[in-house]
């Protein structure tokens, strides 16, 4: 049975302690990886290689499993529960760094957004968790189990919601294919040949009498090793943009939406290698590549009619650039910027991103001001009612916070993050048991995002 995943934002998780292969490749990776410093060198989709390599080593196999399988070798190298374990395991130390932005409306939104694609693939009846990642660089990362995280960078960077949920099906069908666990596979068949190789290289030699046939031998074994590796790789990226282009016009999105995103990526990279260097480092592209996706983009049927710009989408990028910009005084400027040339769903996203950024700067009062405007121009929009409570939180407006939240939440029921809001406001205002109570009217209520 597949372990289920934590719903996001949610602490005090039971996380089932893996067995002794998963337990070597985690600690390894944190060993290795996160030792100097857990922000600076976190890459989390190095998560991700790190164990889909290790786990390959014969060090972290047990002796029978080196012998050659020709049956199911991918489920007797990592087993479907194992996958679930180890995913959930590096999911928890991602949040124990603090690398995880932890926002519960933007976990909420790429969780929607994943679902409609999962929906659509052939792990729709598995559990998926997506999450958002506290990292400005371009990339997104599929972890064994069906957990996907999602930069920052990537959210704020794409275009449009096409874009954004190319990369999300790319990735869930990492995951419906078991890539990892086949590559796992594939690096354990790697290995056996390898070793092969190296001891008829040390009979050879031994039997000629020249070093150097030695020398050459084993390093010929290990090149085909590491260019094994490689097609590998470039095999697996390629069967997930053939899957996730079907995946992203099943679920009604534009797949040109993969190509463009690839094209975009390649272009930047250009003038901006730094930011780019993440993606394109774990999601190689390449003329072929890219010419292919656009091909198929063209065969796949498209929606018929172009579908007006997403409102969760905008807001939720304009709230992953507020959240995360270094230089709130420069996101001030860009927000109103934008205010000023912008109109409908944009000028909205724009409004919102400036009374977070005012939030983030302590003008409590201006925040207050910017999102009641938002609440009376469109009352049917949670999250402005959402940012209103935290706005007045922030301000010192004790009755004004818990009138707020009430209102939204008679409008909106059941709406975990105003659940979640309310009864934090009660409890900064010694309202314990008041809080408790709502959270646990809150966990009785199935969750209703008020779109």
């Amino acid at each position: 049975m597949v372990v289920s995943p934590p719903s996001f934002g949610v602490s005090g998780t039971i996380y089932r302690r893996p067995s002794s292969n998963l337990r070597f490749c985690i600690d390894h990776f944190l060993s290795r990886e996160v030792s100097v410093s857990a922000r600076s060198a976190l890459n989390p989709f190095r998560i991700g290689l790190t164990c889909l390599g290790l786990a390959g080593l014969p060090m972290a196999l047990p002796a029978a499993s080196l012998l050659p399988d020709m049956g199911n070798s991918v489920d007797e190298v990592l087993s479907p529960t194992e996958e679930a374990r180890l995913g959930e395991e590096v999911l928890h130390q991602l949040r124990a760094m603090n690398a995880l932005l932890d926002d519960p409306l933007l976990d909420r939104y790429l969780q929607s957004l994943g679902q409609r694609l999962v929906s659509q693939s052939t792990a729709a009846g598995d559990p998926f968790l997506f999450f958002a990642v506290r990292d400005s660089r371009i990339n997104a990362f599929a972890l064994p189990g069906g957990y996907v995280g999602v930069n920052t960078g990537l959210i704020i960077q794409t275009r449009n919601e096409s874009e954004l949920a190319g990369v999300l099906a790319h990735e869930v069908s990492h995951v419906s294919q078991r890539h990892i666990a086949r590559r796992m596979a594939d690096s354990r068949q790697a290995n056996i040949l390898t070793g092969a190789a190296m001891v008829a290289a040390i009979l050879a030699g031994a039997g000629s009498g020249n070093p150097q046939m030695v020398q050459g031998a084993v390093s010929a074994g290990m090149a085909a090793t590491v260019q094994n590796a490689i097609s590998f790789t470039l095999q697996n990226e390629k069967e997930a943009d053939r899957i996730g282009m079907r995946l992203l016009a099943d679920a009604g999105f534009d797949p040109n939406g993969m190509p463009s995103f690839f094209e975009l990526m390649a272009q930047q990279s250009r003038f901006y290698e730094t930011a780019y260097s993440d993606f394109l480092r774990t999601h190689p592209l390449s003329t072929e590549r890219i010419s292919e996706a656009t091909d198929r983009a063209r065969m796949v049927a498209a929606p018929k009619t172009r579908s007006a710009p997403s409102r969760a989408y905008l807001l939720m990028r304009a709230r992953a650039r507020a959240l995360t910009g270094d230089d709130l005084i420069a996101s001030q400027t860009a927000f109103r910027t934008e205010i000023d040339r912008s109109q409908g769903t944009a000028l909205e996203a724009a409004r919102y991103g400036l009374g977070l950024t005012l939030l983030r700067q302590g003008q409590h009062p201006a925040a207050v001001n910017e999102f009641t405007a938002l609440v009376r121009d469109h009352p049917e929009i949670p999250e402005y009612r959402q940012a209103l409570g935290e706005a007045q939180q922030a301000n010192g407006q004790n009755d004004a916070v818990l009138a707020t939240y009430r209102t939204a939440l008679n409008l909106f029921p059941g709406d975990s993050v105003l659940s979640l809001g309310y009864a934090r406001a009660l409890l900064l205002q010694g309202k314990a048991q008041d809080a408790y109570t709502q959270l646990e009217a809150l966990s009785a209520t199935p969750e209703v995002t008020g779109r």
